[in-house]
């Protein structure tokens, strides 16, 4: 294990938090932000912040009520950090190796953002594989940074209301079938978005 990778690992971040609680929500808020921002959120799994939040939550460091709204917040800045970025600095940053890559997955993020606009950012939000690009992509684009930041309160609002129903679902149902039961979801979503972007 690298140490990018050990650095992101959820039995490490829980182990470090078991002894040091007080730092649990600039973690939950740091997680949020690098999932969620260009490139690093294509280092930072989506599973490790969910999984630093059931720990959490489960072993009442910290309530469900101020998980959701920190995550919200990290997971917001982080988007309008990429936003900003592709506004910016866009045709530097498309340079990069990282974007030369993943040639498909830009198309996708691309059509996305050309086709729905500010919307986009709520698609994006729910479809882990482009929800760090999205913002950035948008920010490719002449979309007002105002439209752009009302869009996604909603889309980190919305995620944030689901995060709180799957931390809910996994006292109920258990880490297994909550993870089960939101790929389902989220296949569905992917699915769904996929055919109406090739209308």
């Amino acid at each position: 294990m690298n140490p990018i990778e050990n650095l992101f690992n959820p039995d490490s971040i829980q182990n470090f938090l078991l002894h040091n609680p007080e730092y649990a929500w600039i973690t939950v808020f740091m997680l949020a932000f690098f999932e969620s921002m260009v490139i690093s959120g294509s280092i930072v799994p989506s599973i490790v912040l969910f999984s630093v939040s059931v720990y959490l939550f489960n072993q009442e460091i910290l309530a469900l009520y101020l998980i959701a709204p920190i995550a919200i917040a990290g997971a917001h800045l982080g988007d309008l950090g990429g936003f900003l970025v592709g506004k910016y600095s866009g045709n530097k940053v498309l340079s990069l190796t990282f974007f030369k890559k993943r040639a498909s997955l830009i198309s996708k993020a691309t059509s996305a953002a050309d086709r729905f606009g500010p919307l986009a950012i709520i698609i994006g939000r729910f479809m882990p594989a482009i929800r760090p690009i999205m913002p950035f992509f948008l920010g490719l684009t002449r979309l007002e940074f105002k439209r752009f930041y009302f869009a996604d309160i909603l889309a980190c609002s919305t995620w944030g209301i689901a995060l709180v129903l799957m931390l809910q679902g996994v006292q109920a149902l258990g880490f297994v079938n909550t993870i089960l039961i939101a790929l389902v979801g989220v296949l569905s979503f992917i699915y769904i978005s996929n055919k109406v972007t090739k209308k």
